[in-house]
C-alpha cells in the first residue's frame, strides 16, 4: 500500500539480528513487554500556545480494552466551520467501531476562528495543528500500544479539508521532519474544500473564507486540487460524493487528482444521506453506506 514505511533490520550474525529486533520492539513500543491500557479516554496537550485554551490544543486516545503493541491508529479531526465544534462531538460510536477492530482512535481538537476577531486562528493555523497533532501521535502512540507506521488520517467537513491540505501540501508535516508518507492513508470525507476556486463560483455562503481568506491566492493554497500534482507523495484516499452537482463534480475531482499520484482511491456513494449523517452514521448501528465500506478500506490501509 502506498503511504507503509517499510520496516528496517540490519546484521549478519543470529545475535546481531537479535539485538535488533529486541532495539526495534522497545522504540516501537512502550513498555516493550506490557504496553498500557490508558483510562478511557486520556486526553493530553499535543502543543502549548501562549493565550490558546489547551482544550483547543488537546487530542483524547481511546484504545481498545485489550493489552498490546503495535495496533494500528486511526486519528479524527471534527468539522464545525472552523468555528465550532469538538473532539468529543459524536465520537462514542466512532471509538466503539475502531476499538472493536484493535485499533486506537485519536480524536483531535485545534484552533476554532472567532467571526471579527483578528486573534483567533486564521490559515493556516487549523493545518498546522492538525500536523502537529499528528507529530505528536507518530512520536508517542507507542506509549499507549499504538504503531506509528500504521496511521490513517479522517475528518468531516472542516476537518475533512484540514486533513486533505495536511495530506496534500508537505510543508506542514515537513515542519516536524516527517514526510508525507507518515500517513498510510486519509479519509476526508464531505467538503467542498477541495476546490475552492470551484466553490467559490457557485455563489454559496462558505464559512471557510472567514477563516482561511476568499482571495483567489488563499483559495488555491488551501484547496487539495490545487495543491496535488502527479508527483505529489499522496496517501491512499477514501472519499464521498453526495450533494449538489457541483459538490459532487468537486469531491469527484479530488479522489482523480490523488489516483493520478499513483495512490489508491475509494469512492463511497453517500447520495442518500446529508451532511450531518455522513459523520453520525459511521459506526452508528444499522448503517450500510458509511461504516462498511470506511472498514474495509481501513483494514486495506492499516494491514
Amino acid at each position: 500500500m502506498l503511504g507503509s514505511r517499510p520496516r528496517r533490520a540490519a546484521g549478519l550474525a543470529a545475535a546481531t539480528l537479535l539485538a535488533v529486533a529486541i532495539a526495534t520492539a522497545a522504540t516501537s513500543c512502550d513498555p516493550p513487554a506490557n504496553c498500557p491500557t490508558p483510562d478511557q479516554p486520556t486526553t493530553v496537550a499535543y502543543r502549548t500556545i501562549p493565550g490558546v485554551a489547551k482544550r483547543l490544543t488537546s487530542l483524547d486516545v481511546h484504545a481498545p480494552a485489550t493489552a498490546g503493541c503495535n495496533k494500528p491508529v486511526v486519528l479524527w479531526v471534527h468539522g464545525g466551520g472552523y468555528q465550532t465544534g469538538d473532539k468529543g462531538n459524536q465520537i462514542a460510536d466512532k471509538a466503539a467501531l475502531f476499538n472493536r477492530q484493535g485499533w486506537i482512535l485519536v480524536s483531535i481538537n485545534y484552533r476554532l476562528t472567532v467571526p471579527g476577531d483578528a486573534s483567533s486562528a486564521h490559515f493556516p493555523d487549523h493545518y498546522e495543528d492538525v500536523a502537529a497533532a499528528v507529530a505528536w501521535v507518530h512520536e508517542r502512540i507507542g506509549r499507549y500500544g499504538g504503531d506509528p507506521a500504521r496511521m490513517a488520517l479522517l475528518g468531516h467537513s472542516a476537518g475533512a479539508d484540514i486533513v486533505s491540505n495536511v495530506a496534500a501540501e508537505p510543508r506542514y508535516l515537513a515542519a516536524h521532519g516527517l514526510p508525507l508518507s507518515t500517513l498510510s492513508c486519509v479519509g476526508p470525507l464531505d467538503t467542498e474544500g477541495f476546490d475552492k476556486v470551484a466553490a467559490s463560483a457557485d455563489g454559496e455562503d462558505l464559512q471557510w473564507a472567514i477563516a482561511l481568506g476568499n482571495e483567489p491566492q488563499s483559495q488555491t493554497a488551501t484547496s487539495a486540487n490545487h495543491l496535488l500534482t502527479p508527483a505529489s507523495e499522496a496517501p491512499d484516499a477514501i472519499g464521498v460524493v453526495r450533494g449538489s452537482v457541483q459538490r459532487r463534480l468537486i469531491e469527484r475531482a479530488y479522489l482523480d487528482e490523488v489516483a493520478a499520484t499513483g495512490a489508491t482511491t475509494v469512492l463511497i456513494d453517500a447520495s442518500s444521506l446529508t451532511h450531518a449523517q455522513v459523520n453520525s452514521q459511521i459506526g452508528a448501528a444499522g448503517d450500510t453506506v458509511m461504516t462498511p465500506p470506511l472498514l474495509a478500506f481501513l483494514h486495506s490501509c492499516l494491514r
